[in-house]
């Protein structure tokens, strides 16, 4: 520990660092000021470059007292700006990383910068980065009057000289507040037919400095305020001022605090918390309540407090402490003729005096709970529940070792080896305790599989003594070599009907183990040579069971334009199977046609892997597959989330990998994912064809994608994403738009979550439709409507292509990119982004008043080929690459 700390210590003066301390406007100029620590050499050469679109623009810097530097971008520059932007900086031919001082850190107040029509946003991400977030708004050059009449609790009086654009007589006006990556919308009443207006809800105001602007007619024009006023007032939340800076409107935010002088948190037996705390010498003899709130879910509970003499009491039953294993804040909220909730601030040394850690039972587990001082200096309560502890360690002869660690931590439970079929969640169970062995060999697989292609997932399962699940959990593999197109272990196993049922033991992308399984029927010829292929038969499909992507697109392409035989394979219970089976060459996944069809097709497309148009494994071995031609048609465009796709993970990788653009080709698949040059065209997707719009959408679509974390019923039901949807498609607010301006929302969740979504909320706002899978396709859906709500789905790009606008849903951007993202968020995310309910929904309302208005932004570093002919590209690619294979 000692040694850390001095290793720690001599970082501090050896590492070369440079901080950002502050920005601001001069003369036309933004300037940056940096603090460089641990240049040892008197002599610097430092270069600073700007980049806007790929373009590099030298800028001037000066070093004062050979440990500062201000950097000046020129206005002219800041003009340039359409999407994203970049400050870089290089000294002594060292690129370097650029971090914030504490200083800036600590300014809550940062605010983006008004440069001619347009708010630029800014960021510190190893460089300086400088957005167009809000390009969707259209500020104006001009400035409307106004004077601060009056404030008082929770309102404030502006007379506002009205702008000709304002009708006549309008009784509402709206204030939109811009900070630097968020903005609010005030509504102000009109009091009789002057011109003062009245502000009094600040409900959806967040703490921070935010520059003020009248919206009209789909305009933002800034408030020049005549009159300087400083007095502070309160609302419900925050403590504001009304600020004339630079002669503009500025409202500042800051959150009601409580200094706490004494603290005691104590478990009482009745699970209960027995929560005690004093103000020290504030007296006072109004109510007070505390308030938990969880942020993630949006809950609220509220316990009334008791005052003796000071001391503040209540208790909280531990079952809604508990509830969801969420992060807790407390609040305390006064209940007088202006009530205010206030924040508890806390002294480093207020916890030391009380106990702040404890372990409970809950669901048979064992809780950490932990009580803390936040950043933010409030009183925050975090959870954690028992950890288990297990892995593989070997994988042979079709048997798996492990362990598991002892479970004393899961009160009177027994622990299980769980197979199970991944279709129809039948399993069987194997107990298991300390190092364990698990021979497959002995198991009935062929009973348990639900179809003849398929997959049996493993996990721990811990079972308490009512034979209640309160855990399940994947386990890994520690020896895991991921690959796609290979096994760790194999058998193949006769039943009584004479047919193969071939098992291999694999691996997820995350070294889960699982159980791969197909079955060859005796009634199947397998051919004597199987590693001859026919160049003019290809198979293709999307997923097992879907056809309305890029697969299905370019089979009906290939059938029309070209004498390909061409076959597109689907599963017979699907929902879209009804739509395409009509059409020739149509083959049901497994069938006698299909594996007749799979042993001799030389090109294999598949917008997913191989897997899903394969009846057998794709892997070395099986059929001839080593001698096919492997072409990734593509189910997105690439540069957001990690994807499993990179060339490593396969023995025999795509032999042709097909993008959207040159960025998306050489920055993600190449540099990224490690294929060359020659195996990358940037041809578009196939579906883009189709992306045709003609009558003028209306209604709302919402489509979010799914998060891999979540591997359970009741991890999806207590998940910040069940409840950030369920919330969003009750929110009150949201729900009066749609009313307003008669706009539905059509609800189309990932085929994962459509059952949990359709079953668990009940009594859906009639301007909610739910749609069901498969019922329409979604390039149909895409085109059908006039705006997107997703939250990371690469169908995003499919819409931008039809030039409508995207609203993204990033409340948990930093978990769903926990283990990287492929390019920045700024240069893929085209759109407007909200971080949070409120947010989202003011984004939403600003495009329903714009009349679904898109975004202004620049699309060909996304899509290269804004065109109908992506088909015919990749079929050209395709023939080069067989003339290529037939020649050598």
């Amino acid at each position: 520990m000692i040694f850390k700390e001095i290793l720690s210590e001599l970082r501090k003066k050896i590492v070369k660092k440079v901080a950002v301390e502050k920005y601001y406007l001069k003369e036309q100029n933004l300037l940056f000021e940096f603090k460089l620590s641990n240049f040892f050499v008197v002599k610097k050469v430092i270069k600073a470059e700007f980049l806007i679109n790929k373009e590099k623009y030298r800028l001037n810097c000066e070093v004062l007292h050979n440990n500062r530097l201000i950097v000046k971008i020129p206005q002219h520059l800041l003009n340039l700006v359409t999407s994203s932007s970049s400050l870089q900086l290089t000294i002594n031919n060292k690129k370097m990383w650029i971090t914030e001082h504490e200083i800036y850190e600590v300014d809550d107040f940062k605010e983006g910068i008004l440069i001619g029509q347009k708010i630029l946003s800014i960021k510190v991400k190893r460089n300086i980065i400088i957005e167009n977030h809000y390009a969707g708004f259209h500020f104006m050059n001009t400035s409307i009057s106004t004077i601060v009449e009056s404030v008082k609790y929770n309102a404030f009086t502006l007379s506002i000289r009205l702008p000709y654009v304002l009708k006549e007589g309008s009784r509402d006006i709206e204030l939109y507040g811009f900070n630097n990556f968020q903005f609010r919308i005030l509504k102000g009443k009109r009091l009789d037919e002057g011109s003062l207006f009245v502000f009094d809800e600040f409900s959806e105001m967040a703490a921070g400095l935010w520059r003020m602007f009248l919206y009209a007619d789909h305009k933002l024009y800034s408030l020049y305020l005549e009159n300087d006023f400083t007095e502070s007032v309160s609302s419900y939340h925050h403590q504001f001022k009304i600020l004339c800076r630079e002669s503009y409107l500025y409202l500042e935010l800051q959150p009601h605090t409580m200094e706490i002088d004494f603290i005691s948190i104590e478990e009482k037996q009745n699970s209960e918390i027995l929560f005690s705390f004093s103000l020290g010498n504030r007296v006072t003899d109004v109510e007070y309540s505390l308030q938990v709130d969880e942020p993630k879910s949006g809950l609220l509970e509220t316990y009334p407090l008791k005052n003796e003499n000071g001391l503040f009491q209540t208790t909280l039953p531990m079952n809604n402490l508990m509830d969801n294993l969420f992060v807790k804040r407390f609040f305390i909220v006064e209940h007088s003729d202006e009530p205010k909730v206030y924040r508890f601030s806390l002294d480093k040394r207020t916890l030391q005096n009380t106990t702040t850690r404890y372990k409970v039972i809950s669901n048979s587990q064992l809780v950490k709970l932990k009580f803390y001082r936040r950043k933010d200096l409030s009183l925050g309560l975090a959870m954690t529940p028992a950890k288990l502890k297990k892995s593989i360690r070997e994988v042979k002869d079709f048997q798996v070792e492990g362990v598991i660690g002892a479970i004393e931590e899961f009160i009177g439970s027994k622990a299980y080896l769980m197979v199970e079929d991944r279709a129809s969640q039948e399993s069987l169970q194997v107990p298991i305790s300390g190092e364990f062995t698990v021979d497959f060999n002995t198991l009935d697989l062929i009973s348990l599989k639900s179809k003849d292609k398929t997959v049996l997932d493993l996990f721990v399962v811990i079972e308490n003594n009512s034979q209640d699940v309160i855990r399940k959990e994947k386990i890994r593999y520690t020896k895991a070599q991921y690959k796609k197109d290979n096994y760790y272990s194999y058998i193949k196993q006769l039943d009584d009907n004479g047919d193969e049922h071939h098992f291999m033991i694999t691996t997820t992308p995350f070294n889960n183990v699982k159980v791969e399984a197909f079955t060859v029927r005796n009634d199947v010829k397998i051919p004597q040579d199987t590693k001859t292929k026919d160049e003019n038969v290809w198979l293709m499909g999307e997923r097992a069971n879907t056809a309305q992507d890029n697969g299905i697109v370019f089979f009906k392409w290939l059938q029309e334009h070209t004498s390909i035989e061409a076959y597109y394979v689907i599963e017979e219970d699907s929902s879209e199977y009804e739509h395409i089976k009509h059409l020739t060459n149509v083959l049901i996944f497994g069938s006698d046609k299909h594996f007749e069809i799979a042993f001799k097709a030389k090109v294999l497309l598949g917008t997913h892997d191989l897997e899903n148009i394969l009846p057998y494994k794709p892997a070395k071995g099986f059929f001839g597959y080593e001698e096919t031609l492997k072409i990734f048609l593509q189910h997105g465009v690439l540069g957001r989330k990690n994807v499993e796709y990179h060339k490593k993970n396969y023995d025999m990788p795509f032999d042709l990998f097909i993008v959207s653009s040159e960025p998306e080709k050489k920055v993600i698949v190449m540099d990224e994912m490690g294929y060359d040059d020659h195996e990358v065209v940037a041809t578009g997707l196939a579906r883009f064809d189709n992306l045709i719009q003609v009558d003028p959408p209306k209604d709302i679509l919402l489509m979010p994608t799914w998060r891999d974390w979540i591997n359970t019923d009741e991890q999806f039901l207590k998940s910040e994403y069940f409840m950030a949807y369920a919330n969003l498609i009750q929110n009150e607010k949201l729900l009066g738009l749609l009313e307003e301006y008669d706009v539905n929302i059509n609800f189309y969740p990932h085929y994962r979550a459509q059952d949990y979504f359709q079953s668990e909320i009940e009594d859906m706002h009639e301007r909610i439709k739910f749609i069901p899978l498969g019922s329409q396709t979604v390039q149909q859906l895409l085109i059908d409507h006039a705006l997107l709500i997703t939250d990371y789905s690469s169908v995003s790009f499919d819409f931008t292509l039809l030039n409508k606008p995207v609203v993204y849903y990033h409340f948990d951007v930093e978990r769903f990119f926990r283990k990287g993202i492929l390019r920045p968020i700024e240069e893929t995310f085209i759109g407007g982004i909200g971080s949070y309910e409120e947010e989202l929904v003011t984004i939403i309302e600003d495009r329903i008043k714009s009349n679904f208005a898109n975004f202004e932004y620049e699309i060909t570093g996304i899509i290269k080929h804004q065109d109908q002919n992506n088909s015919r590209r990749i079929y050209d690619e395709v023939q080069k690459l067989l003339e290529v294979k037939r020649n050598s």
